[in-house]
């Protein structure tokens, strides 16, 4: 049962690895996350009782290791990343090539924001975490997490790489 078990969380490695690289920004720790994420499924495999899919099950735990991995991050530490670790693997070379670039454009974007602000952004917006969960992962109010969350919705709308997306787009 071990092998079997072993197999089946194996298979999903490359796609927790790709959601995990989305998140975080950082190979380093899309791949803590995600060793993180298939040891806890391992020792908790007794538990799984199949009320929802394997994958949905293993991409929760990825969720929640994600957010511990910001809540154990520096305060004010800047958010770095580069474009080829955010792409999702087997795309076609036009659809990589244009995700890369709406990816790079978007990183930037995000890079000029304050880290905290950012990290509010990428929480809420992102791995759609409620408020509740953005304000114990980054230890803030809920009254902070909103006005965090309105600054970088407002300052990426300003944004001249966010307008350039837009207009490509449309």
């Amino acid at each position: 049962m071990a092998t079997t078990a072993t197999e089946a969380l194996a298979h999903w490695r490359p796609q927790l690895m790709a959601f995990a690289l989305r998140r975080t920004r950082s190979r380093e720790q899309a791949e803590d996350a995600v060793q993180e994420t298939l040891l806890a499924a391992l020792e908790g495999v007794d538990r799984y009782a199949a009320q929802s899919s394997l994958g949905t099950w293993l991409f929760g735990i990825l969720k929640h290791k994600i957010v511990d991995g910001f809540r154990r991050a520096p305060r004010e530490e800047p958010l770095q990343s580069s474009a080829d670790e955010l792409m999702h693997e087997g795309a076609d070379p036009e659809q990589s090539c244009a995700s890369r670039f709406a990816l790079a454009l978007f990183d930037r974007s995000l890079g000029r924001l304050p880290a905290r602000t950012a990290h509010a952004f990428v929480l809420r917006e992102v791995l759609g975490m409620d408020t509740p969960e953005v304000c114990a992962a980054l230890s803030i109010t809920p009254s902070h997490c909103w006005v965090l969350v309105h600054r970088a919705r407002e300052r990426l709308r300003r944004c001249p790489d966010i307008g350039q997306l837009a207009v490509e787009a449309g």
